[in-house]
């Protein structure tokens, strides 16, 4: 008796198993392919250096552009912000927005009317930059022109938060 059961028993179980398997979905552990992204928000700090020696020919020096800093609030695929340099203590706001795809952005820079030492020039720096995996660094390029200047180019940035 004792071994009919097991010989009914075990085949039983393998065919409520095989059928139950089928009807059921795997879902896979962690974000999902329509999960949020990681964000940009934050502060990032870090260097800055175009062809004009003083940061899209805003007229200043080496000491002054140092150390940049963007404050960016990121939504969906597009972050704004503002950007500051410890030691200027310029008029008006100076700007960065773009768009994020993956780890690849694209962004623009401005400085208005009265955020630069000559207080009627502008500037505008258009450039793109990659992040790391973990969202801490990005790095990249841009060029642009300075209503006072002219264009520049070969800008590099590198910053971290």
């Amino acid at each position: 008796m004792r071994s009919i059961l097991g010989i009914l028993i075990v085949p039983a179980c393998l065919v409520l198993v095989a059928c139950g398997a089928q009807g059921m979905r795997m879902n896979p552990v962690g974000p999902s392919a329509s999960g949020t992204a990681a964000s940009l928000t934050g502060t990032w700090i870090g260097t800055v250096s175009d062809s004009t020696g003083s940061m899209m020919g805003a007229g200043l020096s080496e000491a002054m552009m140092s150390r940049m800093t963007w404050q960016i609030t990121h939504a969906g695929n597009t972050f704004t912000g503002t950007m500051q340099f410890p030691g200027y203590g310029g008029h008006g706001p100076m700007t960065v927005s773009g768009t994020i795809d993956g780890s690849t952005a694209t962004f623009t820079m401005s400085m208005p009317s009265g955020g630069m030492m000559s207080g009627s020039c502008t500037a505008t720096a258009s450039g793109r930059f990659d992040i790391n995996q973990f969202m801490t660094e990005m790095h990249g390029t841009y060029s642009g022109s300075n209503t006072c200047s002219g264009p520049f180019d070969h800008g590099h940035l590198s910053l971290s938060r």
